[in-house]
């Protein structure tokens, strides 16, 4: 356990933030004499992965900063069709992700390159160009910090939803491993973003596995600030949901929209479709460009700014404080009310 413990290198938005206390947990063993550590039990504590997907509220937390960091990666069975492995917290993502790619395996290939450690992964369920990462979970692993019960969430369990899980309203339990199942053959997703038109122009017409996973990395290259060099926490908003009544309302001024439907089977345009139908239906408009379009992509102010590259991007160019991002946040959500009336909400987990 260390005291005064400094979070800047555990928080890719790069603030100074101070633990109060701090400990790092490398095995079960670990695990298990925190739980049976009293001044663990009696102060707040929080469970920090890879920091990737985090904003501290102020510069010192006043309680219990635990780091799972278990290593290692195995499989578990193997078929003629898939393969399961377990991935244990606080290997690398993307690591973990190019792992597979280097095996042969579908699954994971959109979601090449996203920053963070594998145990966080569930939590937020995280996604990205028409990918979420439930699609290829099994089950998780986890143990309860408070009682050291060990409970074993299947998919169905873990209660995913866009950027969400059940795993969130748990704040004292530890993914410890996470059981993936993996596919030797697969269809693979090019139709989300600018995958399909990267692939023509590098005139890809029977894109592979590694081809897919190449183009994800390239265009998030592209876009996105590298981390470790800029702070940030990639994408920083969620996109936003609406009914199909308010995406044609918008549609209508702005022709350009890009959108993607929720829910394919409810979300087509027929003309025949009652207006309950229409009135239950979802589509999903990128915050990205509402963003966008509202004038803030570039914006600098201070220490803080939002990417040049990628508007749905809060940046942290050094030596700011968290409060500066907390501004900003609310100043591109009143405006994005103003312009469109779409509440944006942030993707990040504030603490």
């Amino acid at each position: 356990m260390e005291k005064n413990f400094s979070l800047r290198e555990l928080n890719t938005f790069g603030f100074d933030i101070r633990a109060k206390y701090f400990q790092e947990l490398k095995s079960m063993d670990d695990i298990h004499e925190l739980i049976e550590n009293p001044e663990f039990r009696q102060t707040h504590h929080l469970i920090l992965s890879g920091g990737s997907n985090i904003l501290f509220s102020s510069e010192f937390f006043d309680g219990f900063v635990v780091y799972p960091n278990l290593r290692g990666i195995e499989t578990l069975e193997e078929t003629d069709e898939t393969v399961k492995i377990r991935c244990y917290c606080g290997e690398v993502w993307k690591d973990f992700v190019d792992y597979t790619i280097s095996k042969g395996l579908y699954g994971l290939e959109n979601l090449a390159d996203i920053p963070g450690k594998v145990g966080a992964a569930p939590v937020q369920n995280i996604g990205a160009y028409g990918a979420e990462v439930k699609d290829a979970i099994y089950q998780v692993h986890t143990i309860d910090l408070m009682t050291g019960n060990i409970r074993i969430f299947n998919n169905d369990e873990c209660e995913f939803s866009y950027r969400n899980s059940i795993f969130k309203k748990y704040k004292s339990i530890i993914i410890f491993a996470v059981d993936f199942i993996l596919k030797k053959r697969g269809n693979l997703k090019l139709d989300y973003g600018n995958i399909r038109n990267y692939l023509a122009n590098k005139n890809i017409t029977n894109p592979t596995l590694q081809d897919v996973a190449a183009t994800v990395k390239a265009i998030r290259a592209e876009k996105l600030p590298e981390v470790g060099v800029v702070g940030s926490v990639g994408s920083f908003f969620q996109n936003a949901i609406v009914s199909v009544d308010k995406y044609h309302e918008i549609k209508m001024l702005y022709p350009d929209m890009p959108s993607y439907p929720v829910d394919t089977a409810k979300t087509s345009f027929r003309p025949e479709r009652s207006a309950v139908e229409k009135s239950t239906a979802l589509i999903k408009i990128p915050s990205g460009w509402l963003i966008d379009r509202a004038g803030w992509k570039g914006y600098r102010e201070n220490h803080v700014g939002v990417w040049d590259k990628q508007a749905l991007v809060l940046v942290h160019y050094g030596g700011g404080k968290p409060q500066e991002i907390l501004d900003l946040m609310k100043k591109i959500q009143d405006s994005v009310y103003n312009k469109f009336g779409i509440e944006i909400k942030p993707e990040v987990n504030i603490i």
